[in-house]
């Protein structure tokens, strides 16, 4: 009877509040722009906003987000041309593990020691490894940050190459602006849209930002505790093992097969067996036996060689990249007080430029090794079509790609190298570049005023003996070309 009263009652209310109450509410329109000039963008644009406003964002946030923005090429151009993939992997080391940079993270270390204590204690992530990724991500806050992120985040979607990817960090920027997270005027970001100091992309703010403080506000941008927090925890996230090592520098035995350094993943007592020691012969220790490690051969068979546990690999899902997560670890060991890589660079070998690389990609996809779509980046395909290419020539299959292996791609594809660039002396200007560039790379140029003397010309032979380039001394346009690709 009760049952029958109240739904009786309920059906009197609808028809009193009338239809206007429980009828469906038209769904929000999406809003309009002024055109750009660019018809492609617009189109794009304006489809992207229908999309985000049927996925529950906010018109009216959509509207101030994306108002007034156009594609900027300079963005495309750093897309493609990383340094993680361009510059050969001893510069992007040195670049970075720098003693200014070292020095930095001790006095954060010794000015936040407490906070840091406390969240190495909670995440189960070495201090080092945070100030490690805070100091490159941002230089511990102080890098400027140049691109407003829904520019950066709309070119790159726009572009294509990634959208989707990009489209989905573009609809977390959104939601972080609707939940008042952070203001339009915070979303200063890298050319890739991220954001704060441990520039993480909008989504990774959303799921994994830390209020490590308790003040209300996931501030990645000022507060320090919450910046090494968010690192920790997305590092815990991602399958930090507490009180596991990163990596060891190996040495190999003679006649050592490099095809192993293929990454399988095997115990450190399969390594020792097949003669792998220690770069300071201590013996590996008990508790280490049975994790698992590959190798890992960044400069090829006449460079160091490295063993990776676990957590390395965990360090690339900051950053997808061998060289960042080997400075990473680098400079966690300075910090530390250790010791770097005891094992030379093989720097007179040489390495490819990006053209380089996309004529060698090229060449092993004819020659039925399989790199991928030919792109100038250097990665996992290309190397395994070059470790592939290096066995069947009875080469050491270490997957480095140097000048002697194109030219020997070359010869196998019946194509003769080209003949060799003749250098070009550099105006003015250009000098002044060059001297800049040199000195930013700690090569002592002296001043940039455009004028060649002793400290420039010995500046120019210190870079080209690193770079295992022709000893001449002369500011020439391929001298300031290599200088260029080795400063990015």
């Amino acid at each position: 009877m009760a049952r029958a009263f109240i739904l009786a009652a309920a059906i009197s209310l609808a028809i009193a509040c009338g239809p206007s109450t429980v009828g469906a509410q038209p769904a929000p329109q999406p809003p309009s722009f002024q055109p750009t000039g660019n018809r492609a963008f617009d189109e794009w644009r304006d489809e992207f906003a229908r999309r985000a406003v049927l996925r529950g964002r906010d018109p009216a946030v959509l509207g101030r987000l994306l108002a007034g923005i156009t594609p900027d090429d300079r963005v495309i151009e750093l897309d493609q041309r990383q340094p993680e993939f361009v510059s050969p992997v001893w510069d992007y080391v040195t670049n970075r593990v720098t003693e200014n940079r070292i020095s930095s993270g001790r006095a954060l270390k010794n000015e936040i020691a407490g906070t840091l204590d406390a969240v190495e204690q909670r995440y189960g992530v070495p201090t080092g490894i945070i100030l490690g990724i805070w100091g490159l991500e941002s230089n511990y806050g102080e890098a400027a940050l140049n691109w407003d992120a829904q520019t950066a985040l709309a070119t790159l979607a726009y572009e294509g190459r990634r959208r989707e990817q990009f489209e989905g960090y573009l609809m977390a920027l959104a939601e972080m602006v609707e939940r008042d997270l952070a203001s339009q005027g915070q979303l200063r970001s890298s050319w890739a849209g991220a954001l704060g100091q441990p520039q993480f992309m909008p989504d990774v703010y959303l799921t994994t930002a830390v209020d490590w403080d308790g003040d209300g506000h996931r501030d990645i941008w000022n507060n320090r505790g919450d910046v090494a927090a968010s690192i920790g925890n997305y590092l815990q996230d991602r399958g930090w093992r507490r009180g596991e090592p990163v990596f060891e520098e190996v040495r190999l035995p003679d006649n050592f097969d490099y095809a192993l350094a293929d990454g399988t993943m095997r115990t450190i007592a399969d390594w020792n067996e097949r003669g792998v020691r220690r770069i300071d012969d201590v013996a590996w220790p008990g508790a280490e036996w049975g994790l698992q490690a590959q190798l890992f051969l960044p400069a090829g068979a006449n460079g160091p060689a490295l063993m990776l546990y676990h957590n390395f690999g965990v360090i690339r899902r900051y950053n997808n990249s061998d060289r960042y997560a080997l400075v990473v670890a680098l400079l966690a060991r300075a910090f530390d007080g250790r010791s770097g890589l005891v094992s030379d660079w093989p720097r007179a070998a040489g390495a490819l430029n990006r053209e380089q690389i996309l004529e060698l990609q090229t060449l092993l996809n004819g020659l039925g090794y399989d790199s991928g779509t030919p792109d100038g980046l250097f990665g996992s395909g290309t190397r395994r079509a070059v470790r592939n290419y290096q066995a069947a020539q009875s080469l050491p299959a270490d997957g480095f790609p140097t000048a002697a292996l194109l030219t020997r791609v070359r010869s196998s594809a019946g194509i003769s190298d080209p003949e060799p660039r003749v250098p070009r002396g550099l105006q003015r200007n250009g000098i002044r570049e060059l001297q800049r560039l040199l000195n930013r790379q700690g090569y002592h140029a002296g001043a940039a005023d455009g004028v060649i003397g002793s400290r420039t010309r010995d500046a120019i032979r210190a870079f080209e003996r690193a770079q295992g380039m022709e000893v001449r001394g002369r500011a020439t346009d391929v001298v300031l070309e290599r200088a260029r690709a080795a400063g990015r």
